[in-house]
């Protein structure tokens, strides 16, 4: 909105030559929280207040009860179908909200009030299942999550990442904190194509077979084409994908790393400027130029195609990307596993779909 107003501002002054500051409006999707609640009798019972466990509110529907937010943080495995209020919860509540300092906690496998279990289960068996729904994120539900605390455990660009792979921005996305820990792996995933158990640089200056320029180069086609269509969060988990197959390599290229930690570089920029300076560049890696992308990589020189006999598949074969029909059909039946199949039978028909399989019709 500040934005547009001062565009026009200064459109009026005849100091830009476009009315609108922008072709398109997107805004970012709302990020839903946990809302963590337990169950409260709206009647008193002998004078006290009296929460139940969701369980016994879900078989009681006749039950006159409120739902009251708890912080997530007092909650045991919140979000989860089996969260729950154990003592120390059921403590951290009532300091927090003294006006339920004599009220009585029942559960299934027994009671809690005034700091004690009065009957049933014992302290390390007491719990108080709490009901989890996903709504909207805010202090009111107290859900806020606190982006200090989760940077200072994963660090600012695990936490960036994160926010972009949770799914497309426009979308509304539950936060879920334990899904970092994905984002968190790939990161030292990452790291570890450069460096040694012991911290060592290990990059080699040999050069990549075509495999791996595949790789790169798919990953940059993937990279550019996302952001054009302002979908960040496929282009993490191409990143994930890539970084899986370099993996497989016993020695990771210079050639390849230095454009991967390029188009690292606008969703992880502490860490692609870190990794580009050990690569050995004085400048910055945001002024760096974008990878081009070589098509040529990414054509196919092989085709796997599956060998299927009576339309049952029995194995699969490397075929050439250029072999014709024909000369598909005649190496097809000299494969072992094919004679394997058809010996004693009639070969009737060899069906060849270019680029998908191969059907051979015994009789």
């Amino acid at each position: 909105m500040y934005a547009r107003f001062w565009h026009k501002f200064l459109y009026d002054k005849g100091l830009v030559p476009t009315e609108e500051p922008f072709k398109k409006l997107i805004n970012q999707g709302m990020i839903q929280g946990v809302i963590e609640s337990i169950f409260l009798q709206k009647e008193k019972v002998d004078g006290y207040h009296r929460f139940v466990c969701a369980s016994l509110a879900a078989d009681d529907p006749d039950g006159d009860y409120a739902r009251i937010p708890v912080p997530i943080e007092f909650v045991k495995d919140y979000g989860s179908d089996d969260s729950y209020l154990d003592k120390e919860g059921i403590d951290q509540f009532i300091k927090w909200s003294p006006d339920y300092k004599q009220a009585f906690f029942d559960t299934p496998s027994g009671r809690y009030q005034d700091g004690k279990i009065l009957s049933g289960a014992s302290e390390g068996e007491f719990r108080l299942i709490t009901n989890s729904e996903i709504g909207k994120m805010s202090k009111s539900k107290y859900n806020v999550i606190n982006p200090d605390d989760v940077v200072e455990k994963y660090g600012t660009d695990c936490f960036r990442m994160y926010e972009m792979f949770l799914g497309p921005l426009e979308n509304g996305k539950p936060w879920d904190t334990k899904g970092i820990d994905g984002v968190y792996k790939f990161i030292k995933k990452l790291w570890r194509l450069f460096f040694s158990d012991s911290g060592q640089l290990t990059i080699s200056e040999d050069k990549p077979s075509n495999d791996e320029f595949k790789i790169l180069h798919q990953t940059i086609k993937k990279v550019q084409d996302d952001i054009e269509r302002i979908s960040f969060n496929t282009c993490i988990s191409h990143f994930m994908v890539a970084v899986n197959e370099l993996r497989s390599f016993k020695k990771q290229k210079k050639e390849i790393l230095e454009p991967l930690t390029i188009l690292l570089s606008p969703f992880a920029p502490h860490l692609a400027e870190e990794l580009w300076h050990q690569l050995g560049h004085n400048t910055s890696v945001h002024l760096a130029s974008f990878p081009r992308l070589d098509e040529s990589y990414l054509v196919a020189s092989e085709i796997t195609y599956p060998i299927s006999i009576n339309g049952k598949r029995r194995g699969e074969e490397l075929f050439s990307a250029d072999a014709t029909p024909g000369e598909i059909e005649a190496k097809a039946l000299e494969l072992d596993i094919v004679k394997k199949w058809t010996e004693g039978k009639t070969v009737r028909k060899v069906i060849v779909v270019p680029n998908r399989m191969v059907n051979i019709v015994v009789g």
